[in-house]
């Protein structure tokens, strides 16, 4: 399969992802119409954003508008869909926050092959910058998103967010380098990145912590 439709099927999927949750977010903060889908839109392009300023590359979202659209479309699909069913108590369950990490983590592993991918074409080879640029696209519309709803950014608190797009992005950079084929390479690094999130969120892992004592002792 060509390198170009794989990339343009990941950010597909990547956007999509990230509308949903920057959507579902919104609308657990209770905003409205306009809200909603501004934060769909911001969680689903706002790292490509980041990425493009930083690097100096095009402006995705300007050059090729195709995402930001889809973005709007699922955003709106989304409020649409709660403002109807929303009266279902399902915010605070299993199935609901189970859903919600799951089409999350798909968006941070697609679009940490995006972000990789980016660099790669634009002739830059260099781990560091690559790697960058994956975290940067795979995580910078999480962290407005949350931002914007005045929330400790999620890349912080939640379990393995982060570490996990960064074992991705490592995964994709060695398969690149031993020059795997690119679906192979795009369907495996989502693919981990997913269980590394799913397993994270099922076990409750996370990076450690300091735990500060109060003037009573108490943590």
């Amino acid at each position: 399969m060509n390198t170009e439709i794989i990339l343009l099927v990941a950010g597909i999927i990547g956007t999509i992802a990230f509308s949903v949750s920057g959507a579902l977010v919104a609308i657990e903060n209770k905003l409205d119409l306009f809200g909603v889908v501004i934060l769909g839109v911001i969680t689903a392009v706002g790292g490509g954003l980041l990425r493009d300023i930083v690097f100096g590359f095009e402006i995705a979202m300007i050059a090729g508008p195709t995402f930001l659209y889809i973005s709007l479309g699922v955003s709106l699909a989304v409020f649409v869909f709660m403002y109807f069913f929303g009266k279902i108590s399902w915010e605070n369950s299993k199935i609901y926050k189970t859903f919600f990490n799951i089409i999350d983590s798909i968006g941070l592993g697609a679009f940490t092959v995006v972000g990789i991918n980016t660099c790669l074409h634009n002739n830059v080879n260099n781990a560091l910058p690559i790697f960058f640029s994956a975290l940067l696209t795979a995580v910078g519309g999480g962290l407005m998103r949350d931002i914007m709803v005045r929330k400790i950014p999620f890349i912080f608190r939640k379990h393995i967010y982060a570490v996990a797009a960064l074992f991705g992005t490592m995964l994709y950079y060695v398969l690149y380098k031993i020059n795997t084929p690119d679906l192979f390479n795009t369907i495996i690094t989502v693919l981990v990145v997913v269980i590394i999130r799913y397993l994270a969120f099922r076990f409750e892992w996370s990076l450690p912590k300091v735990h500060l004592k109060d003037e009573n002792g108490l943590q």
